[in-house]
């Protein structure tokens, strides 16, 4: 029985040894598959933390910008944008101008729709400010917290834009012409009408002809408004041949200049002095009393005869009429009867006659005559008497 015993003990601790070294030698076989399985699952487990991580991060990020979305923008954040201010000019294209502008800064500083007549009207001044004041009472305070931008523009443009002040632009636009102005300047001036003209030049075609009608002729001698496809193209032509006129302008000048410095040098330009006119007139200052050139007593501002200085009548009608030379100053005579201008009249009539020319004689005989080639025979008596009377006269002429 103890032989019995002992085998099946030594039985027992060799199958205990089987059995654990089979177990051994499977889970060797097993770990490179559990080392894959868990790290699969600690791979998910990690891609699952990260998804759910950047989830809150976007939450985050969309908040933050739903929240800077949503901020309103403040007055002084719109004023920042230096909008322009209207003082009630009636006048459409100022008004146009200032709308426009307002607009811009409405885009510029993302200014809420239920802000932008608050802020606007902030910019009226002189008559457009009372004109909102009145307009604004009578919509009462209510109705003005929710008043649109639209809503605005309509009784805004009613009253500072006139239908006859766009009447008149049109008019205007119809009979624009240039002038001096520049092609610069003469086509802002078209831009800024052509604004309300839509009816009149409505199509490219349209404001081209427009456009080219208005240049002056030296423009238009040399522009083909045919080959332009827009407004544009015809400005740039019209900017080309102001170049060319302003340089063959100033090739003229200087032409010109060149032949004057050239032709006459040494020549200055004839000037009178004033006083060497003073001197000619006799050296008589001028009266302190009435400015003017005379002798004797000044009688402005005494009543009567400027002539005799009596009461009664006025000078044109005076008895004694002084006669006075405004050339000479010298009483006696008129300035038609002054002798000094007879003088020089006499002087002047001398130098410009011109000197006559003295007659000459030659005398030959009968003989002489028949031989010289240069005479011509057959000449009646009566022209040879007339001859010869015209030469005793004319010997009558040197002896005196």
């Amino acid at each position: 029985m103890t032989d019995t015993n002992e085998d099946e003990a030594t039985r027992q601790e060799q199958l205990k040894t089987m059995i654990s070294e089979e177990i051994g030698r499977a889970m060797q076989a097993s770990i490179p598959h559990l080392a894959q399985e868990v790290e699969g699952h600690v791979l998910e487990v990690v891609e699952s933390m990260m998804a759910s991580k950047m989830d809150e991060l976007k939450g985050m990020i969309s908040e933050v910008q739903g929240r800077k979305g949503t901020r309103k923008c403040t007055y002084k954040e719109f004023m920042a944008c230096n909008p322009l201010p209207f003082k009630g000019e009636i006048d459409h294209i100022a008004c146009q101008r200032w709308i426009a502008s307002t607009e811009a800064v409405f885009i510029r500083s993302h200014c809420e729709k239920e802000d932008q007549v608050m802020f606007a009207t902030g910019l009226l001044q002189l008559r457009a400010k009372d004109w909102w004041d009145v307009y604004s009472k009578e919509l009462g305070e209510e109705k003005v917290q929710v008043l649109t931008w639209q809503e605005f523009k309509e009784p805004f443009l009613k009253y500072h834009c006139p239908q006859s002040a766009i009447d008149k632009i049109q008019e205007d636009f119809l009979h624009l012409r240039q002038k001096d102005e520049t092609i610069d300047e003469i086509t802002n001036v078209f831009l800024d009408k052509l604004k309300f003209c839509k009816d009149i030049a409505g199509t490219e075609r349209m404001k081209i002809n427009r456009y080219y009608g208005m240049l002056k002729a030296e423009y238009r001698e040399f522009i083909i408004p045919a080959k332009c496809e827009n407004l544009n193209e015809l400005v740039d032509l019209a900017r080309d041949r102001e170049i060319e006129i302003r340089r063959q302008a100033e090739r003229g000048e200087k032409r010109v200049s060149e032949n004057v410095s050239s032709s006459s040098p040494s020549k200055k330009p004839k000037f009178q002095d004033q006083s060497k006119k003073d001197k000619a007139k006799g050296s008589i200052p001028k009266c302190k009393t009435c400015g003017k050139l005379h002798t004797g007593e000044c009688l402005k501002g005494k009543k009567g005869c400027y002539n005799c200085g009596q009461e009664g009548h006025p000078y044109y009608r005076c008895p004694n009429p002084s006669r006075t030379c405004y050339n000479c100053f010298q009483p006696g005579h008129i300035k038609a009867e002054c002798p000094k201008l007879q003088q020089k009249t006499d002087k002047e009539a001398r130098k410009e006659e011109a000197p006559r020319a003295k007659g000459r004689m030659f005398q030959i005989t009968t003989e002489e005559a028949k031989d010289h080639p240069n005479v011509v025979s057959g000449v009646k008596e009566e022209s040879s008497s007339q001859v010869k009377q015209q030469g005793d006269q004319d010997r009558g002429k040197s002896h005196v």
